[in-house]
């Protein structure tokens, strides 16, 4: 943790500069956000330690994210810093990132400034930052454990929190103080798209170059700024790793590893953050590189390993919509064909169009739903025929759920919950639960035979049902070999590949 301390200039030449900045408090919005020490004396133990922060529990048990390398500035330095930030970008013919400590020190020279070594340094370091990032958002950013960003508001009752994939929501020790900075962090974070939040337009739901996504609102639809930016991992988990994990058994996924290589059409439901876009991701591993696949998304977040994908994604602003979309990818002859998340009577109605038409291998998409009878109600509700329920395979569901220990320590889990097939049952479509949680083990364990898709795995393999039991079981033992030691994503897809043995 960071010292409590207050940065001065503790070596300024020009003292009545320093008086000055000190005499007169510089409002909180003069950078739009600060950052609080945190206090050694509050502090009842540190749980983690990295480059740039550390992870804290206070002596009344809340928990805390402390960005350590955007310390506390003084009045006079968060003037210093804002006024260079200024000369930096209003001086078009030196901007560049290695001219910014000349600017810093010419600054200094005109404003009779003398900057101790360390706090040059980090005053440079903010600047830098500030300039050419997102402030201390890039410093959070850069921590691979943080998987979620969220700003609530202003003031420093308003923190931005963190979430942690090991020990969920933290607050930081940074909050905003001024509306137009978010705005400008946020149009600075998507103006490679184009976009850019104004009164008239103020929400945003956008997926940056990195691949993170962000949703934003702004006044009058809200009272204050509220922001979201969450990170997706830069390599997908491999199905090896996300066995390792306890997401998903080894049994299963080589059942899935089989229904993967036949024409079979997947739907994944579960509830938000749960895993479903990392789950399709890693299943595609399992579909041959040389396939042909075509990718509809609102926002696209699909990442999958085949070099043949074709993507396209919905533009509102143009009046391009997912079913016009739709129309345009069954004339491009996919093999298998994503619609990414569906979750309105236009999206569904556009992925059963997919399965319907009967082109390609097979149909793909998530659905926001608790479990697979869940997900029938709903799509009945939505509007689908109940003969069309049918032409979906399988019904994946993954859930985000709350486990409380002994000790009552809450921590979330991930974890696949049910693999149903679908069948035809009479003029009703029904499921077939194949793999369900058991809550007692903490697994997924199988529950019943698979009727509709075993047939359809014989048939696409030419294998007898003692055969195709002998190939899972190989598989399996496959999985949980690579699962004590994870590959990457290219070297599980050829090494997986090779062990089929199945042309």
């Amino acid at each position: 943790m960071s010292k409590n301390k207050s940065y001065k200039y503790d070596n300024c030449r020009n003292i009545t500069y320093c008086m000055q900045s000190e005499k007169k408090k510089w409002p909180e919005t003069l950078l739009g956000w600060r950052t609080s020490n945190v206090k050694q004396e509050d502090i009842s133990k540190t749980l983690k330690t990295g480059v740039n922060y550390s992870i804290a529990e206070l002596r009344n048990g809340e928990k805390i994210y402390a960005i350590e390398d955007f310390p506390e500035l003084s009045d006079s330095e968060a003037k210093l810093v804002a006024e260079v930030v200024d000369a930096f970008i209003a001086d078009e013919k030196t901007r560049t990132l290695s001219s910014m400590a000349e600017v810093l020190e010419i600054f200094c020279m005109e404003n009779n400034l003398n900057l101790d070594e360390d706090q040059r340094k980090y005053v440079l370091y903010i600047i830098k930052m500030l300039v050419s990032g997102f402030g201390f958002i890039s410093s959070i950013l850069s921590n691979d454990n943080i998987e979620e960003v969220a700003i609530i508001g202003l003031g420093k009752q308003k923190p931005v929190y963190t979430y942690e994939k090991n020990f969920g929501w933290l607050r930081t020790n940074a909050f905003f103080t001024d509306e137009k900075t978010v705005k400008n962090l946020v149009n600075k974070m998507s103006q490679q798209l184009g976009r850019h939040i104004t009164f008239h337009n103020p929400r945003m739901n956008a997926v940056l170059p990195d691949g993170s996504r962000l949703s934003a609102a702004f006044p009058p639809i809200c009272f204050e700024p509220i922001v979201t930016l969450r990170k997706f991992r830069e390599k997908p988990f491999t199905p090896a790793e996300l066995v390792l994990n306890n997401t998903i058994s080894s049994e299963s996924m080589a059942f899935l590893w089989m229904a993967m290589q036949t024409d079979c059409s997947v739907l994944i439901a579960g509830n938000t953050g749960s895993g479903k876009t990392t789950l399709l991701n890693a299943l595609f591993s399992f579909v041959p590189e040389n396939e042909r696949i075509v990718i509809t998304e609102e926002t696209p977040e699909i990442s999958i390993p085949h070099k043949h994908v074709a993507k396209v994604h919905v533009v509102e602003n143009l009046n391009i919509r997912m079913s016009n979309l739709i129309v345009d990818t069954l004339r491009m002859r996919p093999d298998r064909i994503i619609i990414g998340e569906i979750r309105n009577e236009e999206e569904v109605s556009a992925f059963m169009d997919t399965l319907l038409a009967g082109q390609g291998r097979g149909s793909y998409a998530t659905f926001h739903s608790n479990n697979a009878s869940e997900a029938l109600a709903r799509l009945r509700k939505l509007g689908v025929p109940e003969l069309d329920l049918s032409a979906i395979d399988l019904i994946i569901v993954q859930k985000r759920q709350n486990r409380i220990s002994l000790h009552s320590r809450n921590f979330e889990e991930r974890r696949t919950t049910q693999i149903c097939e679908v069948l035809q049952k009479g003029e009703k479509a029904g499921l077939n639960e194949l793999f369900g949680f058991s809550f007692e083990s903490r697994k997924l364990l199988r529950k019943n035979e698979s009727l509709k898709l075993s047939e359809k795995i014989r048939n696409s393999f030419g294998i007898s049902d003692a055969e195709m039991k002998k190939e899972l079981e190989r598989r399996q033992k496959w999985l949980e070999g690579r699962a004590n030691f994870p590959d990457t994503l290219e070297r599980f897809f050829g090494e997986a590949n090779e062990q089929r043995d199945i042309p």
